[in-house]
């Protein structure tokens, strides 16, 4: 950054993943004026300590973009099998399910113990091809122990796969099992022929790939939900800075380029100021444009894809839409150190390294439903999850708005709907006003995520029922249950009920400009069943005349009209314990459909010990599932082989609720929720090859966690990960006594290590003896569903002059350490920042307005109690201050005169580094200032005139080209010890300079 203070001493520390000493530095910016300009220096090096991108293989998506290919996947090959188990539902076993690319299921033969008339050696599983084709490697991925102990690995080159040679002999095979069989000849199909198992079981195989060149690496990365592709770059990463701006291309994108400077201006203190125009190296350009990549005629795509290229020219993120330019911008955020998601400024640089990413959704619906219906969450509170949703490009917030508990959204003319219900000790009451509602769902909406209201019936009612009037008059005749409305058409309840209901949808649609209304629908348990029906139809007909589509969970579709667009929101085949309640023909009528396995993808149950419902879904579970096949827990069977559905090309998004029985506030739900729900929204939007494997998961949460971790998110430290570290020190400004009290020097995250095993040192930067320091954290309690803190160092300290100071706080563990730069300055923040041209004169009249290569044609005027902080600028006429609080110029030019009258401090050139030297090519004549006087190492043309200033006064290493005068000074000016050069005499105090 040319915005001066850049220190000769600067260092640059890194190193590897896992390095030892880990140092978090790189770049300490100019602290002093960077730091006033901008109101901050800049980063944590965090970046250092995290793992490069690493490159998607294009031919598991895109077979043409690359030399290797699955083969097994190419339209027209087609597996087959000697054997295959036969226990209904027999589709659950059959050979395709083992090149469908989800790895948790498979083929399974069709067994018999061995030694009760199973012979091992006469089952076989093969693919063939749907063209010859060379085939160089074959995966398979097998189930333990349902494996051979010895198979030959087959080819057949003739066109009916008549005649095999074994290319391979395997002897206990591992389960990630990989043969080289290097054949460039034309293979038409490939055999697993078994030979001999210790197992009782069979074999199944989860996957079998046939690879046309070497099997692409594993995806990792830092980037979660992984990208469709992403290919690192060379050469020198990109750096954020002071000077950089969000560059649109067109004005009409200034309300989300607001929204995207929001989330980096925090952490950074950079303005990021909102342009159009031609942009720098140090810009992110924004621009609407087609994408190469994209796959044409796929909608969503073209809604939400985009791509971005890092480099050291610049970041540029272009999509055909705004929404895919903030997906592409969440992308970007993540390749930036973690400390960028810090609500507090902290020390920099925020690098990324060069990267190329072609990105786009697999579905349109990816989904977080919230249930502040159970217990309350306060405006803020879910303002923040919003945040978090977005930043894994999810696009949906489904709010459960009542419940039996309660009924928390305003219905005018309805007071006794007032938020008060309750479910228990302890319980949060709380209410949404409708202008409470139309604010969530406008913040939500500049995010690009669409908030969908519930409101709950007929059943988990209670609250709604009891304020109505209870059930003597919405229950119907003789209805005992106090949790649902009247359905029976023939009731006047039912009329009193649905009265109500039309009341309460068209205020809700007035407000929600979503196009889905939920109805909820779900465990009416023991409701006549055709009176159910004609309740969801009469719903479903006011939600229509209300300009809306429903949605209702599962079995609400038993009511749906033929051929409404309502959605089928499918979680489970639950009854109570009663006859299985799906049916097959729920999915043969090509309705929309969003699954939300509950085995799956329910987020509150419990996890890693933590309380919540049982059985725990834990994290393997919680990732090991596709929506295209979903296990259904209370019947024990796949859904898509038992039901036939949820097909595949009626799924149109996934979600992930967490129902709030057991949650208490914000971070209840955020430990219950994070990690989850990263992966289960990485299913929603990555391409289904690459969200199979568990392992490069992990990796990919190694890193989300330290995001997590800055922006102060209760997310659950999962022993099941190997949590990356991350740090940022901070940048303070000392008080009026020069001296830091009790502030927070520098936080680090733990990663997977207690914070106890840590200590700390602190190093203040200017000379005095280190000294330990203690170490504020909160670690990981599963029991208590508190998630491990960042480890902050805090300390008090006074500092001999107002400088700017460069100190380090250092962690260590073991023989580990941890080397975190923080700034401490006395120099106050800018209030305006000035760049380019502009024509003067330009008169500061408060507060501190900073020039950063920015020209001035014109006198330039700063009034008493105002100043002025210049940067590599130039002041094209006279610069005059009368009673300024501070004069900074650094790597800048005045044209001059220069006339510092009256003020609180000047500081004009390089002092220790941190300044770059300035010319003034007038006279040069400061009087009457009440703080320090700097003038180091800059050029004065002279002459220099300096006159009762009254604290010390340091003129060092300049040239001066004419006299040198100085008297009434107290106390007399000095050298430093580094003499001027002057052209001109140098009479009374100014003698000895």
């Amino acid at each position: 950054m040319k915005f001066a203070f850049l220190s000769k001493r600067e260092q640059r520390h890194g190193g590897g993943r896992r390095s030892q000493p880990r140092v978090f530095s790189a770049l300490t910016i100019g602290a002093l004026l960077a730091t006033s300009l901008t109101g901050v220096l800049a980063n944590s090096a965090a970046n250092a300590d995290t793992a490069p991108a690493v490159p998607v293989s294009d031919s598991l998506t895109d077979p043409s973009a690359s030399d290797s290919v699955n083969l097994a996947l190419l339209p027209g090959a087609v597996a087959s099998a000697k054997s295959q188990r036969m226990t209904a539902p027999a589709a659950t076993y059959a050979p395709a399910n083992a090149t469908d690319v989800f790895v948790h299921n498979g083929w399974t033969s069709n067994y018999a113990s061995v030694g009760n008339g199973y012979d091992p050696t006469q089952d076989w599983f093969q693919v063939k091809l749907a063209q010859p084709a060379p085939v160089h490697e074959v995966f398979t991925l097998w189930t333990s122990p349902a494996k051979p102990t010895e198979y030959d690995l087959q080819v057949a080159t003739d066109a009916d796969c008549q005649t095999w040679s074994t290319v391979a002999h395997v002897v206990n095979p591992s389960d990630k099992d990989s043969q080289v069989i290097d054949r460039t000849d034309p293979i038409s199909c490939v055999r697993m022929q078994a030979l001999a198992t210790s197992s009782t079981v069979g074999y199944t195989i989860n996957e079998f790939e046939l690879w046309s060149g070497p099997k692409p690496a594993t995806v990792t990365g830092q980037i979660i939900p992984v990208p469709v592709r992403q290919t690192p770059g060379t050469g020198q990463p990109w750096q954020l800075t002071a000077r950089s701006r969000i560059v649109v291309s067109d004005s009409g994108l200034a309300a989300t380029g607001e929204v995207l400077a929001g989330y980096l201006r925090p952490a950074t203190g950079y303005e990021l100021p909102v342009v159009t125009g031609s942009a720098t190296a140090a810009d992110i350009a924004l621009g609407l444009a087609p994408v190469p990549g994209l796959p044409q005629g796929n909608e969503v795509a073209a809604a939400e894809g985009y791509s971005l290229t890092v480099s050291s020219a610049g970041v540029k993120i272009v999509a055909p839409k705004a929404h895919g330019l903030f997906n592409g911008f969440q992308t970007l955020r993540q390749l930036l150190p973690a400390a960028s998601y810090s609500p507090s400024v902290g020390v920099g640089p925020w690098t990324a390294q060069p990267i190329t990413v072609v990105d786009y959704p697999r579905y349109e619906h990816r989904g977080l439903q919230l249930d502040p219906a159970r217990n309350f969450l306060t405006v803020a509170e879910i303002k923040s999850m919003i945040d978090q949703l977005a930043a894994l490009k999810g696009d949906r917030l489904h709010l459960h708005l009542s419940d039996s508990q309660s009924w928390r959204l305003e219905i005018k003319g309805y007071p006794a709907l007032d938020g008060t219900g309750c479910n228990g000790a302890n319980c949060l009451a709380g209410f949404y006003t409708q202008e409470d509602f139309k604010g969530l769902v406008a913040y939500a909406a500049d995010r690009f995520i669409e908030i969908v209201p519930e409101l709950e019936g007929p059943a988990h009612a209670t609250a709604a029922v009891t304020a109505l009037g209870g059930r003597a008059i919405m229950g119907c005749q003789g209805q005992t249950q106090t949790d649902r409305f009247c359905t029976n058409p023939n009731d006047p309840a039912s009329a009193r009920a649905l009265a109500f209901w039309k009341d309460a949808i068209a205020q809700l649609a007035a407000i929600s400009p979503a196009s889905i209304i939920h109805i909820g629908g779900d465990e009416a348990i023991g409701m006549p069943h055709e009176d159910y029906k004609w309740w969801i139809g009469q719903m479903e007909k006011i939600v229509n005349d209300n300009g809306k589509r429903m949605m209702g969970w599962n079995p609400a579709l038993e009511g749906y009209a033929p051929g409404s667009t309502s959605i089928n929101h499918y979680w489970s085949d639950y009854t109570g314990g009663g006859p299985a309640l799906i049916k097959p023909e729920w999915f043969n009528q090509g309705r929309d459909v969003i699954t939300t396995p509950e085995w799956n993808a329910y987020l509150d149950f419990a996890y890693d010990g933590s309380p919540g419902r049982t059985p725990a879904t834990e994290l393997l579970k919680s990732y090991s599932w596709d929506p295209e096949w979903v296990y259904e827990k209370y019947r024990s069977v796949w859904a898509q082989p038992a039901y036939g559905g949820p097909k595949a090309e009626d799924i149109i998004g996934i979600e992930a609720p967490i129902w709030g029985e057991q949650m208490r506030g914000l971070a209840t739900n955020e430990y219950m929720v994070f990690p989850r729900l990263a992966g289960i929204l990485e299913k929603a939007w990555s391409p289904k090859v690459l969200t199979q494997d568990y392992d490069a998961y992990r990796e990919r949460l190694s890193a989300a966690g330290p995001r997590w971790a800055f922006a102060n998110v209760n997310y659950g430290t999962i022993s099941q990960v190997t949590w990356d570290t991350a740090a940022m020190g901070t940048f303070t400004r000392l008080g009026a006594d020069k001296t830091l009290s009790n502030v927070t020097l520098a936080r680090m995250t733990a990663g997977s290590v207690p914070p106890g095993q840590f200590t700390a040192v602190i190093d203040w930067g200017d000379g005095s003896a280190a000294e330990p320091a203690g170490i504020a954290a909160r670690d990981y309690v599963a029991s208590q569903r508190q998630g491990r803190s960042l480890m902050s160092v805090s300390g008090s300290h006074t500092y001999p002059t107002d400088e700017v100071y460069h100190g380090t706080v250092t962690y260590s563990r073991q023989d580990q350490t941890w080397v975190v730069p923080f700034t401490a300055t006395g120099v106050p923040a800018c209030t305006k920042t000035i760049t380019g041209s502009r024509s003067g004169p330009l008169t500061v009249t408060s507060g501190v307005t900073c020039l950063d290569d920015a020209t001035v044609t014109g006198p330039v005027t700063v009034r008493t109690g105002a100043g002025l902080y210049a940067s590599g600028s130039e002041v094209r006429g006279p610069l005059t201050t009368s009673g300024a609080v501070d004069v900074l110029l650094c790597g800048t030019t005045v044209s001059g005169p220069a006339t510092l009258t009256g003020g609180a401090r000047v500081w004009v050139g390089d002092h220790k580094g941190d300044c770059a030297a300035a010319t003034i090519k007038g006279p040069l004549t400061v009087t009457g200032t009440t703080r320090q006087v700097t003038i180091d190492g800059s050029t004065v043309n002279g002459p220099l005139v300096l006159q009762n200033n009254t604290a010390a006064t340091i003129v060092s290493g300049n040239h001066i080209g004419g006299p040198l005068s100085c008297s009434g000074n107290s106390p007399a000016p000095t050298n430093a010890g580094q003499p001027n050069t002057t052209s001109g005499p140098k009479p009374g105090q100014c003698a000895g300079l």
